[in-house]
């Protein structure tokens, strides 16, 4: 086996985002509009490597707070139909659509596929300010904590192998959040992303990398099948919770918190409730695999984080292997780092 370093190490992080709009989804009292806010650095969105929107299947939970209200409103409660009271909703067709039982998901917790409950249902015009916020989803988890509690959650899960491009929109987190004066007819939720991302390409001088070959950035937190957790201000006014492991204790956070990445899902059986750990509480023992876009081009979605100690590209292709340090320690939420690895 031949040891290989890399010589050269260019990170550019370019400057401008990108936003695109989705037409609204008209379905009864309650509308939606959406817009996607790329990374900075590039054009191309989460929601699909082409750049041009969300795709069919698309998940994204919603949970409706009245943060002054002493009632609950409208929008706030499904009625036991839901954990957490979130309202599910995928991308189908050009639209914000109820999730059916066809798509598999125990919403309601009776042990089998069933449908979500109806937001376009509630006539949300009460007067008081209305708080709708979105974020996507890739897995629903269901599982018995302390005191036999059963716990069900509507997850978006990071993947440290994302060499499926599914695993790595998967771990790609949108979040949204929408403030009204009072509830509306009309809710435009405006999707950015929370985590980071690196896009490294290959300028092979002489070795004639393979299609094949594969990417990997080692020394990475260690948060492979972990729930993100964005914070959300609101969430301590949420009026309708399962229990203690859910949506109130998990995202609860400070104002200067509100739309970051705050940790991740820990949950503890012995004090009964979940909680967010933070990031950098995580030990940096994690391996990353890249998704190979082509072209020699490798996309990764890492966490916004600070690492101690740098990390190190490994690219292996056949017997050959190949390592080089990143010089980037800092990885900032939403941003887009190009990396130029040259192979002599």
């Amino acid at each position: 086996m031949k040891i290989f370093r890399i010589l050269l190490l260019c990170g550019a992080l370019a400057a401008a985002g990108c936003s695109k709009d989705e037409p609204a989804s008209v379905q009864g009292m309650l509308t939606f509009s959406t817009s996607v806010t790329g990374f900075d650095g590039e054009q191309m969105t989460r929601v699909n490597l082409a750049g041009n929107g969300f795709e069919n299947g698309d998940k994204i939970k919603l949970k409706v707070i009245c943060p002054f209200s002493s009632h609950t409103e409208f929008g706030e409660t499904t009625y036991g139909n839901s954990f957490d009271a979130f309202w599910l909703l995928k991308w189908n067709e050009g639209e914000w659509a109820t999730l059916t039982s066809a798509d598999g998901y125990d919403i309601n917790g009776d042990y089998n596929p069933s449908a979500s409950p109806n937001v376009y249902d509630r006539f949300e015009a009460q007067q008081t300010p209305y708080v709708y916020t979105a974020q996507t989803w890739s897995e629903e988890q269901i599982f018995m904590a302390g005191n036999n509690t059963r716990v069900e959650q509507y997850s978006n899960v990071f993947h440290a192998n994302q060499t499926k491009e599914a695993d790595y929109k998967a771990s790609d987190l949108m979040w949204a959040q929408t403030i009204q004066q009072t509830g509306s007819y009309n809710v435009h939720l405006s999707f950015s992303h929370v985590m980071a991302a690196l896009m490294v390409t290959i300028d092979d001088n002489g070795p004639g990398i393979s299609d094949n070959a594969v990417l990997t950035l080692e020394g990475m937190p260690d948060i492979d099948q972990a729930e993100v957790i964005v914070g959300d201000y609101y969430a301590a006014k949420s009026k309708v919770n399962s229990n203690d492991y859910g949506y109130r204790s998990k995202h609860s956070c400070t104002k200067e918190q509100n739309g970051k990445v705050i940790g991740v899902a820990v949950v503890n059986d012995a004090l009964r409730n979940a909680s967010a750990k933070p990031i950098s509480e995580i030990g940096c023992t994690g391996t990353y695999t890249a998704y190979n876009a082509g072209q020699k081009c490798y996309r990764l979605i890492v966490p916004p984080c600070t690492l101690a100690d740098k990390a190190v590209f490994w690219l292996r292709d056949g017997e050959r292997r190949y390592s080089m340090t990143l010089d980037l320690t800092d990885f900032e939420q939403g941003r887009l780092y190009r990396i130029t690895m040259q192979i002599n």
